[in-house]
């Protein structure tokens, strides 16, 4: 595999979504504007005029894998108009095959739900919330949604948005979240699909978890327990059941929660049921 292969993988990806300039005055190739657009806002660039500027300083490095035809990178005019009209899904879409094409399958089958508050970004006068999936092994965040209104939408983006994201990834077997996901409707959903889930248990749903204390009082101890964020360990609880045989996957995460870790205590239940218990 070239040193260039990421480079041209991108290139090749973003050659499916359609071209929405006209024919004529076209001088850059748009798989080519595309790809070195996402490679400016890896590098924070968020200026038109200093992604010509960076890009004219890299450009024996850029020009060749990126898909580029001409002696100078285009115009930030050029790259404005170009990049005004291109659809947003069709660019998801692509760049998910990209992350495909870097990572091994097996890096993708856990993965974790969460959400947070860009301090730095604001929509309306608000600080905007994401909703993302991160793939721990992987190191990488496949999917990222933009939640309407505070936190207390997640859940019901991530209903939304379910079926594409495991339809985008089909090895996704395990779906990790904190208590916030640990809701029945998205439960019901979960479990009408081939992907388990995990998500915690705390005073939100105070039946289960009272249940759930019970249930386990003479089980003995956890192998994995939570830790708030000052590393003091926290009562192991309950999670969610599944319908088949779990893998546990290792992990080197030194204060494992259901939204950042995979390595699981599973204690079989009647009818050849199994529980995660963190």
């Amino acid at each position: 595999m070239s040193d260039n292969f990421p480079l041209r993988a991108l290139h090749e990806v973003f050659s499916a979504i359609p071209d929405p300039r006209r024919r004529r005055g076209r001088r850059h190739p748009f798989p080519a504007i595309l790809s070195l657009a996402f490679l400016g806002l890896v590098c924070r660039i968020r200026e038109f005029a200093t992604l010509q500027s960076w890009a004219a300083v890299h450009w024996e490095l850029l020009q060749e894998p990126l898909g580029f035809n001409r002696r100078h990178p285009p115009h930030a005019t050029t790259m404005s108009r170009a990049l005004a009209q291109f659809s947003l899904a069709d660019f998801q879409a692509a760049f998910g095959v990209w992350l495909l094409s870097l990572v091994d399958e097996e890096d993708l089958k856990v993965v974790a739900v969460d959400g947070k508050t860009a301090c730095q970004g604001y929509e309306d006068g608000s600080p905007v919330h994401m909703l993302n999936v991160f793939a721990q092994r992987a190191k990488v965040v496949l999917a990222q949604w933009s939640v309407t209104g505070d936190k207390t939408n997640e859940p019901g983006e991530r209903k939304l948005r379910l079926s594409s994201l495991l339809e985008d990834f089909p090895m996704i077997e395990l779906l990790t979240g904190d208590a916030i996901f640990a809701q029945r409707p998205l439960a019901e959903l979960l479990s009408g699909t081939t992907c388990d889930y995990l998500f915690q248990i705390k005073k939100n749903q105070g039946d289960m978890l009272d249940a759930l204390e019970t249930c386990f009082a003479d089980r003995g101890e956890a192998d994995a327990k939570e830790f708030d964020k000052k590393g003091v360990a926290l009562k192991p609880v309950a999670s969610g059941a599944i319908p088949r045989t779990p893998t546990t996957v290792e992990t080197n995460c030194s204060s494992p929660t259901a939204a950042s870790c995979s390595a699981w205590s599973v204690w079989s239940l009647s009818g050849g049921r199994k529980l995660f218990v963190m």
